[in-house]
């Protein structure tokens, strides 16, 4: 993992030498880590021991194969035929409860659970999906999504509602290693949505208003409250709302290199999740990497595809 206000060990350097999988993780021993801790522990077994990790019950009667992103912010779903075609593709809110708003998200396709064969849940919210056959973290799902959508991807990155990773991929579209930055909202969607709210502009209007800008302001604070104390001074300033979302831009672009530069082989680089929407940050983080980026028409459910995908 990579981590953004704190120092590495020397001793880590070295053991990155070592020709065997290495994970490294970091905890503050709270109840609110244990998501953050089992997606990387489960999403390391993965790259090592690839299983399909299905059950028994499958529905050998059912027309569809369904995937469930469950997220800290949204609940994406997405339901594919016996051929792998998308027939359905729903969003919701994920609310306090990440089941019913799976639930929900199912409602809102218009499915009936006899119709399912095999549903695959993902997300932080996964374990709490008691109605999925399976669950796989989004490290696998997300990789398997993007593979399915754009062959040559090389290089995943995902930035959600509360953290943001890189995955890297070998050829065949097998996970090789992945970083996480999830134990501050720094450089998330969340990030951004704060922002939005203290600059009174929808996040539809952020994604847009910063490719306008006129002064290339820098917003130096790592910390989101930290950043926002500085969005408030440069308002104060009367810098226009273009100028300071693009510094923001910049910001959560320059926090994504930190994790991207850890791929020694982009490749060709895919953007997943809700902020691959948001055009300042793709065209930000383009200049910072020096490479082109590939969105695909709807980031957002690329895991939830991936998990599709796995189901069938």
């Amino acid at each position: 993992t990579i981590k953004f206000c704190d120092y590495y060990d020397f001793e880590f350097s070295k053991l990155k030498n070592l020709k065997m999988p290495i994970i490294r993780l970091e905890t503050d021993f709270t109840n609110q880590s244990y998501g953050q801790l089992l997606t990387r522990l489960e999403g390391f077994a993965e790259t090592i021991n690839k299983t399909d990790g299905k059950r028994k019950n499958i529905n050998m009667n059912g027309k569809y194969f369904v995937g469930i992103d469950s997220g800290s912010t949204s609940t994406e779903l997405v339901a594919v035929d016996k051929d792998l075609n998308i027939v359905k593709s729903v969003m919701v809110r994920t609310g306090a409860n990440a089941g019913v708003g799976a639930r929900n998200a199912l409602e809102k396709a218009g499915i009936d659970i006899e119709d399912i064969t095999h549903i695959v849940a993902t997300g932080y919210g996964r374990k709490n999906i008691d109605f999925a056959d399976d669950n796989v973290t989004e490290i696998t799902c997300h990789a398997k999504g993007a593979k399915h959508i754009y062959n040559d991807v090389k290089t995943i990155i995902d930035i959600g509602g509360q953290d943001s990773k890189v995955i890297s991929l070998d050829e065949n579209g097998k996970v090789i290693g992945f970083v996480m930055n999830d134990k501050c909202a720094a450089g998330t969607g969340r990030f951004l949505e704060n922002m939005a709210k203290v600059l009174e502009i929808s996040i539809d209007e952020m994604a847009q208003i910063g490719l306008k800008y006129k002064n290339d302001l820098t917003i130096s604070s790592m910390c989101t409250v930290f950043a926002e104390s500085e969005v408030v001074s440069l308002i104060a300033e009367n810098y226009s709302v273009s100028d300071i979302v693009h510094g923001l831009n910049k910001s959560v672009a320059v926090k994504t290199r930190a994790l991207a530069n850890s791929a020694k082989d982009k490749g060709a680089v895919m953007m997943t999740g809700g902020v691959a929407k948001n055009k300042g940050v793709v065209t930000e983080l383009e200049k910072q990497l020096n490479v082109k980026i590939f969105i695909p028409q709807q980031p957002e459910f690329c895991g939830a595809l991936g998990a599709a995908l796995i189901a069938a």
